[in-house]
């Protein structure tokens, strides 16, 4: 086995971040997925309606955290972010459903 020079170790470092648990990332994946990850909890917080206060203090972990904490932040905002969409989706099927009687009482009037 050839031993890794020092030039070639710098190289392998150069070509993006290493997670052991998942893929080397370069400078512009970890900018893409962390937008991809605000997109993501603004969107969540819009439709779960959280204060602006709690917003931006997760906004400001997301952010700011480890790049450790990425890929599993985004596994997880993704699963609830599924379930926040379908929630919503199942409200504004009730409401469509629902009948609200309109026109009921001028129905009664006229017989």
């Amino acid at each position: 086995m050839d031993a890794v020079t020092q030039a070639e170790a710098e190289n392998e470092l150069n070509k993006g971040v290493f997670l052991p648990w998942g893929p080397y990332l370069s400078a512009d994946d970890v900018r893409r997925m962390r937008a991809e990850l605000v997109g993501m909890i603004e969107e969540l917080s819009s439709l779960e309606g959280w204060p602006q206060l709690y917003r931006d203090e997760v906004l400001t972990a997301a952010v700011r955290g480890p790049l450790a904490a990425l890929l599993p932040d985004l596994h997880y905002f993704t699963g609830r972010l599924a379930e926040a969409r379908a929630e919503a989706a199942a409200r504004d099927a009730v409401k469509r459903r629902t009948w609200r009687m309109g026109g009921f009482d001028a129905r009664r009037r006229d017989a």
